[in-house]
């Protein structure tokens, strides 16, 4: 198992030989001049950060699974797809 600890004593390379290897990439975001790639490895979540620009390195952050989804909870985020009524539920009827 791979943790925040062990996986920030690894470099850049050796890092990324690891993400290629072993992890799962979710999804790229854009986040004012960064694009920000997340992958998932094992238990963490891990976010890379390039320069929207060029695509130049800027930052690797890690993050225990659970420590990452209490930092997003406590950010009071709602759902935006909510079920009408029950009987919409019965039809497949739903509103986003």
């Amino acid at each position: 198992m791979v943790t925040t600890s062990t996986f920030y004593q690894l470099n850049y390379v050796q890092q990324a030989d690891l993400l290629l290897a072993e992890g799962t990439f979710l999804q790229s975001r854009t986040e004012g001049n960064f694009v920000i790639d997340l992958y998932e490895l094992h238990d963490l979540l891990v976010e890379i950060f390039y320069q929207q620009q060029d695509e130049e390195l800027v930052s690797v952050m890690a993050y225990g699974t659970s420590e990452k989804m209490k930092r997003l909870t406590t950010k009071n985020l709602q759902p935006r797809l909510t079920i009408k009524n029950n009987e919409s539920l019965q039809k497949g009827s739903y509103a986003a």
